[in-house]
C-alpha cells in the first residue's frame, strides 16, 4: 500500500485512498506534469506476473470504449514489482458511500439510476465482441454532482469469446450471479443479476452479501417501494439466467412502466 506522499514516475504525488478491492487499491494523487487530480489504480498479484498482464487487459479494453460514462485512462506505470493504471478522476461521490451516509435511497430515485445503467450495461453488451462488466454494484458507480452517474473499475470486465475456459470465478459476492461465483459462462443476463442486487442494497439500505435478495424481499426493508418494482428486482436476481430479462433494453422498458 503506498503512503501519502509517495510519488510514482518523479510525477504523480499519492495524497490519499479513493477505496480498495479484492486485487486492488484506488489512491487520490496529484499530477505535476499537468496540474491534474488522478486516480490511480494500483492492481495487486493474484499469480506471480499476473499484475501487468491484468492491468493491460484492463487498458486495453477500455480504450476500446468510447462512451461518456467510463474514464479516460491516461497511462499503465510499472514500478517496484507492482502495476498502476493512472486514470481520469472523477468528481463526486460513490452510491456505496452515499448509502452509508443517508440510507436507502427513494424508489424513485432508484428507478432513474437504473435505467442510466441499463443503457450504459447494453452499450457493453452491444459491442463487438460482447463486453459483459461483472461487478456492478453501488461502489463501482460514482455519482456526480450534476446527477449524472460514472462507472469505474473494469477489473473484472470481459470480452465474450465463446470458450467456458476464459470464465474465471470473478466478482463480488452478494451482487454476482450465480454462474458467476461458479466460474460458469457470462452473458447480458449475468449482469442483469448484479444489476437487480445493486438496485435492492440502493432500495433497502442492506448489504446483500449479509441479507441475500432471493431471501428478504424488498419490502421487508422499505414499504414503500411499489410491488412492481419488487417483482422486477426479483425477476432480475433469479438464480436461474433463462428466468431473467433477456437483455438491457428489456429490463429498461420494464423501469419505464412503473
Amino acid at each position: 500500500m503506498l503512503e501519502q506522499g509517495k510519488v510514482l514516475k518523479g510525477r504523480y504525488e499519492i495524497k490519499g485512498i479513493l477505496g480498495a478491492g479484492g486485487s486492488s487499491h484506488v489512491y487520490f494523487a496529484y499530477d505535476r506534469e499537468t496540474c491534474r487530480n488522478r486516480a490511480i489504480k494500483e492492481v495487486r498479484q493474484i499469480q506471480e506476473g499476473q499484475a501487468a498482464c491484468m492491468a493491460r487487459q484492463e487498458v486495453e479494453l477500455v480504450q476500446k470504449l468510447r462512451y461518456p460514462y467510463f474514464p479516460e485512462i491516461v497511462e499503465v506505470l510499472e514500478q517496484e514489482g507492482m502495476c498502476y493504471i493512472v486514470m481520469e478522476y472523477l468528481e463526486g461521490e460513490t452510491l456505496e458511500h452515499l448509502l452509508a451516509r443517508t440510507g436507502a435511497q427513494p424508489w424513485q430515485q432508484v428507478v432513474r439510476w437504473a435505467k442510466d445503467m441499463c443503457l450504459v450495461l447494453g452499450y457493453l453488451h452491444n459491442c463487438r465482441p460482447p463486453i459483459v462488466y461483472r461487478d456492478m454494484k453501488p461502489a463501482n458507480i460514482i455519482l456526480q454532482r450534476g446527477g449524472n452517474l460514472r462507472l469505474i473499475d473494469f477489473g473484472a470486465a470481459l470480452e465474450c469469446g465463446g470458450r467456458e475456459g476464459e470464465y474465471i470465478s470473478l466478482g463480488t459476492r452478494g451482487y454476482a450471479a450465480p454462474e458467476q461465483l461458479a466460474g460458469g459462462m457470462a452473458d447480458a443476463r449475468t449482469d442483469i443479476y448484479c444489476l437487480g442486487a445493486t438496485m435492492y442494497h440502493l432500495l433497502t439500505g442492506e448489504d446483500p452479501c449479509q441479507y441475500p435478495c432471493g431471501a428478504y424481499p424488498v419490502r421487508k426493508f422499505n414499504r414503500k417501494v411499489p410491488r412492481k418494482l419488487t417483482k422486477i428486482i426479483k425477476k432480475c436476481t433469479c438464480m436461474q439466467p433463462e428466468g431473467r430479462y433477456g437483455s438491457c433494453g428489456e429490463l429498461r422498458k420494464a423501469l419505464e412502466g412503473i
